[in-house]
C-alpha cells in the first residue's frame, strides 16, 4: 500500500504572501486608528484650532468656514465610525495571519468586504452630503470679488474636481482589498493555514 501523498504545504514552506498581507494588514490597521484618532480630535477641537489658526482674518471667511464645518460635520462623524470599524478589521486580520490563525482567511475576507462596502457608502455619502455644502461654499467663497466668466469658469473646474475625485479615490482605495482577496484565498495558502495554523 502506498502512503499517503505530503501535503503542498508542509509546516516548513510557508507562503510568503501570508506574512506580508500580515505586515501590510496590522501596518494600514494601525494607520488607519491613528488616522481616526486625530480625525475625532479635530472634530471635537476644530472650533478651538479655527480659532487659533484664523486670529484676525475677516470674519465673514471665519463664518464661512464655520458654517461649512457644522454643514459637514454629520458626514464626518459617519465617515469617522465607518473608518474606525474598517481599521479594527484589517488589525484584526493583519494579527490572525502573522499568527497564522486557521480564520486568518476567513478574517481578512471580513475586512476586505467591509472595506469595499465602505467605499461604495463612502462615495454615495460624498456625493449627496458632501457636494451640495462644497458647492454652497464655492458660490459663497468665489461669488466675491471676481469677475463673472471667471467665478464660471472657476466654480465649473472645481466641481469637475470634486465629481472625479469623488469616483476615482474609492476605486484607488478599493485595490488594495481586491488584492487582498484575490491573494489570500488560493488554494497554497488555505491549505498551510488549514494543516499550520493556530
Amino acid at each position: 500500500m502506498n502512503p499517503p501523498p505530503p501535503p503542498l504545504y508542509p509546516g516548513a514552506l510557508e507562503p510568503g504572501r501570508i506574512k506580508v498581507f500580515g505586515i501590510i494588514h496590522t501596518l494600514f490597521g494601525v494607520l488607519g486608528v491613528i488616522n481616526v484618532v486625530g480625525a475625532l480630535g479635530w472634530l471635537v477641537f476644530h472650533e478651538q484650532i479655527m480659532g487659533f489658526t484664523n486670529a484676525g482674518g475677516p470674519p465673514e471667511l471665519m463664518a464661512a468656514q464655520e458654517k461649512f464645518h457644522g454643514d459637514l460635520a454629520p458626514h464626518s462623524w459617519i465617515s469617522l465610525v465607518i473608518s474606525f470599524i474598517v481599521s479594527l478589521l484589517i488589525l484584526r486580520a493583519g494579527i490572525a495571519l502573522l499568527k497564522r490563525r486557521r480564520s486568518a482567511v476567513r478574517v481578512s475576507n471580513t475586512y476586505a468586504v467591509a472595506s469595499l462596502l465602505a467605499k461604495v457608502v463612502g462615495a454615495l455619502l460624498f456625493f449627496v452630503m458632501v457636494m451640495p455644502v462644497a458647492n454652497g461654499a464655492l458660490d459663497t467663497v468665489l461669488g466675491e470679488g471676481i469677475p463673472e466668466p471667471d467665478v464660471e469658469a472657476i466654480l465649473a473646474g472645481a466641481r469637475i474636481a470634486m465629481v472625479v475625485g469623488g469616483v476615482v479615490f474609492p476605486l484607488i482605495g478599493a485595490i488594495y482589498p481586491l488584492c487582498s482577496i484575490l491573494m489570500l484565498n488560493n488554494p497554497p495558502v488555505k491549505e498551510f493555514l488549514g494543516e499550520n495554523g493556530t
